[in-house]
């Protein structure tokens, strides 16, 4: 039985018990009773059941049975309809939802709103499309909002947001350690300490130190692991509360190291190598290094105020972001080709004549700072049974690019190589409001509407690296200016045929910022392949039905189906180099480009259940969706959006049992899978299947939980990147099976 059938089979049981549960639940026991949780999703206090959105909403318990969010795949396999965009880079990959646009290496923005406590963090020519590991430790909360949120959500919100919600100073001395052994000779620390001071004031510390000194990809010519980690993690924050007015202060610092780009090239039979030729997919003959590095400041100041007749919430965020992505563009060295050589019937002479003048220094680095600042005043009130709210924001970006492109001075080429310097300001303001009415008990309309406008600027000039000389035309230094105004909106008609159930159907558009190319590459690429300067904004109509609600006090179920209309919908291309083509064997360039009018449609619905089993407290979640659509006109007529999942599918089972008085042991087993799709607008490349899952195991007693862990249990294997071509293929995998214990002491 494979694992794709099992996780199948699994997941129909899972189903089928919650389905049963009522026959062996305990009836009305808090511990069988699916909770409530409490999200801001709308910017305001509500309970999740009562949003009238499809949403997955992780809390305290589930994020601690999972031993934290380590990153934002993690994050996002809890989701149904959710695609993680993995370039096997941490910086350049990004967040999809219901098919909205990744352009995980360009410059494009993520189709996905990323808040941190309510503040958008996302944008930037290199990182900005996902969640930094700073925002994912010492957490309260995770709220995923799938379908378009352009009413409140604003900008890049055409597949919905993402909020995760920091832990907050409290009035009473609590905190964590946490420790982590693993595999790859892998440790880290973290911990988080809460301290109050007076009545009125408390204070939260939180930090997390690691690193990972091995991995699975090596770089034998210069003994280096690609997929080596540290990281170094602090937060601190100070809270006033004085009756109608709480203020909160949290200063961040983060230095991390992520896993760099690495990938294996395949080279077919040719005249210089007639067998062709292959690199392994772990021990790599990369001679330049492979990291990425990111840098990270953050200071956020909120304030609540209780007016009487209204709340008034304020944020401002400044958000300071250096990343550098080193890597081998050619991704081989002279050394590799001298062991093949030794082999007969491996290298023609041409072959040996090819090894002895290739340049095997090619190196690359794309180097971004970011300068994020984010402000947002809004009211929250109840006047005469309409809730409303009414605010506006100002984001401002500025970003600072260099894209290097390294070589070794040759005769006819006397240079080190380019530097494409880049530049861009993104400015963008906002006014918003929200109402919602009850005709009745039962029924209520809902409404949000959006003004946003938007202004770009971008210009990018080429250098000769080292001595900074101008090089090139108008080609490669592009320049551009955007103003944009956006009108996004929302309505929705919600009807409760119980307190406990809810139907909706709702009507919304949304947008996605358009921007430019800041790298149109290499001067070898193909022409007819060559990146354009500009992309125009991705507009989206979306129209959906759906259902949530308990089914029992113990099963909860959410479903929903859709249909999203796009304007311009941005997808990815690439130049056509790649490290075996002869024309221009070098890394790829990547750029979005507008692809015409499309049609994405879906299902999808997620159920949780939880029930008393032989003793013990279980929990399960299952969750799945079915995509689909397609481009309606221009070039790519017809061809799918690129990643874009046919299928996806989510599984956690959490069970918990007493063992003796004060000690209970725990399982927890988290899994997500996809089928189907294609990875590229070319439509010949594929999206890779998968099954991941992975499994914990423990005992809990007084203040202490220890914890064994295996991430990818199934020794799942699969492609995240695949470019074949006439002479060969670049493929880059997925992490394998790691291993690991951890040990928490809570007070």
């Amino acid at each position: 039985m494979n694992q794709r059938t099992l996780l199948l089979r699994v997941s129909v049981a899972a189903l089928c018990c919650a389905v049963a549960a009522p026959a062996f639940a305990q009836t009305g026991g808090d511990e069988t009773q699916v909770e409530e949780l409490t999200v801001t999703a709308r910017k305001r206090e509500e309970k999740l059941r009562d949003v009238p959105v499809a949403a997955t909403a992780l809390g305290v318990e589930d994020i601690r049975d999972q031993g934290g969010l380590a990153n934002a795949q993690q994050l996002l396999g809890n989701s149904p309809g959710v695609n993680f965009a993995n370039t096997s880079n941490a910086l350049t990959s990004d967040v999809s939802i219901r098919g909205s646009g990744t352009s995980r290496a360009t410059n494009a923005e993520a189709g996905v709103g990323l808040f941190r406590n309510g503040a958008f963090i996302g944008g930037g020519n290199v990182a900005g499309r996902t969640f930094s590991g700073i925002d994912l430790f010492d957490i309260q909360r995770v709220e995923v909002l799938r379908g378009v949120q352009g009413g409140l959500g604003g900008r890049n919100a055409s597949g919905g947001t993402i909020n995760v919600v920091t832990a907050r100073p409290t009035d009473k001395v609590e905190g964590y350690v946490l420790g982590t052994v693993g595999s790859n000779q892998k440790h880290e620390v973290e911990m988080a300490v809460n301290l109050p001071i007076t009545d009125n004031w408390s204070t939260r510390f939180s930090m997390a130190l690691g690193e990972q000194e091995k991995g699975f990809y090596h770089l034998y010519t210069i003994d280096r692991y690609a997929d080596a980690t540290t990281r170094q993690f602090f937060r601190g924050q100070v809270r006033y509360n004085n009756g109608p007015f709480t203020a909160n202060l949290m200063l961040e610092r983060a230095n991390e190291n992520t896993p760099g780009l690495i990938y294996q090239v395949v080279t077919l039979a040719n005249a210089n190598f007639p067998q062709g030729y292959f690199t392994d997919k772990y021990e790599s003959p990369w001679n330049t290094d492979s990291t990425g590095k990111q840098r990270l400041s953050n200071l956020e100041f909120t304030t609540e105020t209780d007016l009487g007749w209204a709340t008034l919430s304020t944020i401002v965020n400044l958000r300071d972001r250096r990343g550098q992505n080193q890597y081998d563009r050619d991704a081989l060295s002279r050394q590799f080709f001298d062991e093949l050589a030794a082999i007969p019937g491996r290298v023609s002479a041409s072959g040996l004549n090819a090894i002895r003048t290739n340049d095997y220094n090619q190196g690359g680095a794309q180097i971004d700072h970011a300068r994020l600042s984010y402000y947002d005043a809004h009211l929250v009130g109840d006047t005469s049974g309409v809730n409303w709210v009414l605010g506006g924001e100002w984001y401002l970006l500025n970003d600072t690019t260099s894209n290097i492109l390294g070589k070794t001075p040759t005769a006819a080429s006397n240079n080190f190589g380019t530097i494409t310097r880049g530049r861009s300001r993104y400015s963008s303001y906002a006014v918003y409001g929200s109402a919602d009415y009850n005709l009745t008990e039962q029924l209520k309309l809902s409404g949000d509407l959006r003004y946003t406008h938007d202004d770009r600027t971008f210009f990018a000039r080429q250098f000769l690296f080292v001595t900074d000389t101008p090089n090139g035309g108008a080609n490669v230094n592009p320049n551009g200016a955007r103003k944009q105004d956006n009108i996004s909106y929302t309505a929705t008609v919600a009807y409760k045929p119980t307190s406990l159930m809810m139907v909706y159907a709702k009507i919304g558009s949304a947008y996605r910022a358009g921007g430019f190319n800041g790298n149109l590459g290499d001067p070898r690429q193909d022409p007819a392949l060559a990146p354009p300067t500009e992309f125009d904004n991705e507009t989206v109509t979306a129209y959906e039905v759906g259902f949530k609600g308990n089914l029992a006090s113990n099963i909860y179920v959410t479903a929903a189906g859709y249909s999203n209309h796009y304007k311009n919908l941005v997808i990815q291309g690439d130049n056509g180099c790649r490290a075996n083509n002869p024309a221009c064997p070098v890394q790829a360039t990547s750029y979005a480009f507008n692809a015409g009018p499309a049609t994405l449609w879906g299902i999808e619905a997620e159920a949780t259940m939880r029930a008393a089993v032989a003793g013990g407290n279980l929990r399960v979640t299952v969750g799945g969706s079915r995509q689909g659509g397609h481009v309606k006109g221009g070039r790519f007529a017809g061809y799918k959006q690129p990643q874009q999942p046919k299928w996806t599918q989510t599984f956690t089972v959490n069970y918990r049992h007493d063992i003796t008085d004060g000690v209970s042991g725990y399982v927890n087993i988290n899994g997500n899978a996809r089928q189907g799709g294609v990875q590229e607008a070319n439509q010949t490349t594929l999206l890779h299947d998968y099954v991941l899952f992975n499994v914990r195991t423990g005992v809990s007693w007084s203040h202490y939980d220890l914890t064994a862990f295996v991430n990818n249990a199934g020794q799942e294997n699969y492609l995240v990147f695949h470019a074949p071509s006439a002479t060969g293929d670049v493929r880059r995998y997925n992490l394998p099976r790691t291993w690991g214990a951890q040990l928490r002491f809570t007070w």
